[in-house]
């Protein structure tokens, strides 16, 4: 649970360092501490380990689904930035 917590509070860190940065694509698809695309890793990450310490199946197995459509998705995104606009991650 501590591990999912300090998680979270990355995420909020993740977001903060976003509100005050330049506001681009480029930061919404940014590493955080080497975790890739932090703003999908890092919650999703999270929710399944709460589960895993709660013995709650239903809330892993949503975390699970969550983790491949969402993180999927802003990998692909970054995908496609990266190639567009060549930035560097």
């Amino acid at each position: 649970m501590l591990i999912a917590l300090v998680l979270m509070i990355l995420y909020e860190i993740y977001w903060i360092r976003y509100f005050k940065g330049s506001k681009t694509m480029k930061d919404m698809y940014s590493s955080l501490l080497k975790i890739p695309v932090a703003g999908a890793t890092l919650p999703v990450i999270a929710f399944l380990l709460l589960g895993i310490y709660g013995k709650n199946v239903f809330l892993i197995i949503s975390a699970i689904i969550l983790g491949i459509g969402h993180i999927g998705i802003h990998l692909n995104h970054r995908k496609e930035i990266k190639s567009v606009y060549d930035y560097k991650y």
